[in-house]
Formats: structure tokens, sequence, C-alpha cells
């Protein structure tokens, strides 16, 4: 089907300038950008009515069925919030991971998030939860899912088998390695000659605490989490590391070697008290930054425009200089930067690239005036303003409803898991 979007105010992400036009969506493929509305016959025609009309989010780093543990753990540290939240995922059966993560679905979609980076347990209820909601994902597995058992390398495989048969366009693989302090260094080397041999990208989580670098350097000896990774080949693959908090020039300057991709969640790391990322030290090295979530449990939401503005913010203040990272930088880690670190063909509005579009609503008392859109995206935009989610040329949301969901299934589903998780 083609589908015209017209009067709109589109957001080009290279240059970060907004022009009025229209956009020709045809199945799952922009056609046309541009200042007319050419002559052809529509299946729909959507009035943007001059709001903005840019690519969707890409959340880069998240586990979506920590919806169901939403609150639990709230004003801890990183590991005292381990030692509540593990015990609660290990009570979750099959299928509660997959209500988890329709009711993420629900979040993102209404928050304009149309990618995902996915890390969490029983990958085939997460398979079956995005195919069902039209989401565009790279999924992990590795050991430290839940349901690992025997050989390492036939695990893996079996995890692999799982892809098989999904729309590999817009669902795909990684090797995800927890991290440094849950996998010990045989399973790690295992990923890489996994990774390898059936060329995949990995991902992990990376220097979070200052107790993760210490005990790394401490077991090590004297290796911090990049250097001791580096020796294991982990960065010879295409990687995305989470987190990023914890690291000095050097380590940075590791992963800029070897051309890795960072993923920083601003809201996750100061609500657990983990540190602020160094993004500008990473933005001087050239490092492709993105943004991420995280899950709902250490957030405790899912909105990229809260993350965009932490983002800029906590860089701001970390190094008091309110100069740097600038909001222009800020939506580029939030969409291109997120589709090149996820190897998606979407992030930008222009021919040839998936129709993975949001309309972001301007005609509200906060986005006014209009003089400068491109700031008021980061520092004044709401989740609640995302008026339409399209994903591979199908609307999935419009003015909060939702086209593939059961609203009120999901939220009887999840309320009843919750419950049995208390008792």
């Amino acid at each position: 089907m083609k589908i015209l979007f017209k009067n709109a105010n589109i957001l080009d992400v290279d240059t970060m300038t907004l022009s009025l036009g229209s956009v020709v969506v045809e199945n799952d493929i922009i056609k046309y950008v541009g200042k007319d509305v050419p002559l052809s016959s529509y299946g729909q025609v959507i009035d943007c009515e001059q709001n903005i009309l840019m690519p969707g989010f890409v959340d880069a780093h998240c586990h979506s069925a920590m919806t169901l543990l939403r609150g639990v753990g709230d004003d801890k540290t990183l590991q005292s919030w381990q030692e509540v939240v593990n015990p609660m995922e290990d009570s979750l059966a099959k299928d509660d991971v997959y209500w988890g993560t329709k009711l993420a679905v629900l979040e993102y979609l209404a928050n304009g998030i149309t990618s995902i980076e996915e890390g969490y347990f029983v990958n085939d209820e997460i398979i079956k939860a995005v195919e069902e909601s039209g989401l565009r994902a790279r999924i992990g597995f590795g050991p430290t899912t839940r349901d690992y058992k025997g050989s390492l390398e036939d695990f893996l495989q079996s995890q692999l088998d799982l892809f098989k048969d999904v729309d590999s366009n817009r669902i795909k693989p990684c090797v995800f390695v927890h991290s440094i302090y849950v996998t010990n260094t045989e399973e790690i080397e295992k990923c890489v000659d996994f990774s390898a041999k059936h060329n995949l990208p990995m991902s992990i989580h990376l220097s979070e605490t200052l107790e993760e670098v210490g005990n790394c350097t401490v077991q090590n000896g004297g290796l911090t989490p990049p250097q001791y990774l580096e020796s294991l080949g982990f960065f010879d693959r295409k990687t995305l590391c989470y987190h990023c908090v914890n690291m000095d020039k050097d380590d940075l300057q590791i992963l800029a070697d070897y051309n890795a991709n960072i993923c920083t969640c601003p809201s996750s790391n100061i609500k657990l008290a983990s540190g602020i990322a160094p993004v500008y030290a990473m933005q001087n090295k050239g490092i492709n930054i993105t943004i991420g979530t995280d899950g709902a449990s250490s957030n405790n939401c899912l909105d990229m425009f809260k993350e965009m503005f932490l983002v800029a913010t906590l860089s701001k203040v970390s190094i008091k200089d309110a100069s740097v990272v600038h909001a222009e930088d800020v939506l580029k880690m939030a969409t291109i930067n997120g589709a090149n670190a996820l190897g998606f063909n979407c992030g930008e509005i222009k021919v040839g690239k998936k129709a993975d579009i949001i309309v972001v609503d301007i005609h509200c008392p906060h986005m006014y005036p209009h003089d400068n859109l491109i700031s008021s995206l980061v520092y004044s935009a709401r989740g609640s303003d995302v008026k339409l989610t399209m994903v591979d040329g199908k609307i999935l949301y419009k003015d909060g409803k939702y086209t593939n969901e059961n609203i009120d299934l999901i939220y009887k589903k999840v309320n009843e898991i919750r419950e049995r998780l208390k008792r």
C-alpha cells in the first residue's frame, strides 16, 4: 500500500534541519521526500498538520520483560538491586516473559521507539511477542540466558536456530555476553568463536560500576574491563557496549580503535548511582554513541525523550560546561547512530530507507514558540507528544490507539503475574 504524509515538518538528521513537505511510503520503504505532493493513487493520506515527522527512536539497550518488575528494588545500588530483582526473575514462567515484552511494546510504540536491542531470556517467547508487535529488534542470546544448560556451543546454536523462520529484515540475532562479572573467561572466548563462525555482532554490559572495574583489575593482573576483553579478542567482532560509565581515556581509546559502539543509559545509571557516562569524551574519540532505556525496573519508564534530555544535561554538568553535547548530537544518537550500531536500514527520513517513522505533536504549550524545534525535541518534548508510530511501513500506533495489541488483555495478564510474584 502507498501512504502519503503531507504538510509535515520533516527532520533531516544529517543537516539537523526541518522543512515543510511530504513523504511517500510504499510497502515498507520510503519512496519520496520533498516539498511537493506527488500525483498518485494513495491507500491512505495523512495530514501531519505541520507536526514533526522524523525517524523513530532506536532503543539500543533494553530488557523488555522487566516491565513486570517495575518498582522492584527502587532506591538501591546495582548490586543490592540485583539481590532483590534476581530472585523474582527466577520465578518468571515462560509466558510471563511474553506478556512482559508485550507490555513493553505498548510503551515503546507510544513513546516513538521503533527499534530495540533486547537482552533477556526465554528468547522464543520474546521473538513471538516482537513478531506479533511489528517492532524492529536485534535480540541477544548467550550463556547468561536462564535456559542455558549443557554444552555452551550446543546452546548457542539452539538459540540461533530460533531465528531461522523470522523476517530477517526486522528481527536479527546477536551474541549477548551479559557482563564480565557474570560470564567467565572460557564462556566469553566460546562466544567470540561462535560469533566469528556465524558472523554475528556481540553486545555486553561494560564498566557499569566502580566495583566491576575494581574487581576486574584485581582478578586479571591489573587489566581494566576493556583491556581484559581486548585480550580475549572480544572487540575483533562488531560490538555494542552498554553503559561504559567508569572508563578512562585509555579504555575509551580501545573502543575507538576497534570501532566499537557504545550505548549510554543515563536514567538507569543515575537511578542505581552507577555514575555518569563520559559522553563528551566518547564524542572526542569519534565513537558511535547510542542511547538506551535499559529495563523498566531500573529506569522506570521506557521514554527516549527523557533519556535524550539526560544525555545532554548530565554531560554538561559532569564537566561543568554547558556548551558540550548539543541537542543535534543527541538526536543523532537516538536515531541514525542507533540504527547503524544495530545494523538496520532505518534511522533517517530518506528515500530507500525502511519506513520507521514517528509524528511528534508541536501544537502543545511546552513546544511553543516554534523557532527552535530541534532544541525542543530534546529539552521540551515528552513521550506523550507522539501522535503516530510506523514501523516497516505499518502504522502500529496512532492517536492513543494500537493496531496490533489487545491492551486490556495485556494489562490483565501482567497484573496477574505481578500478584503471583509477590506471594
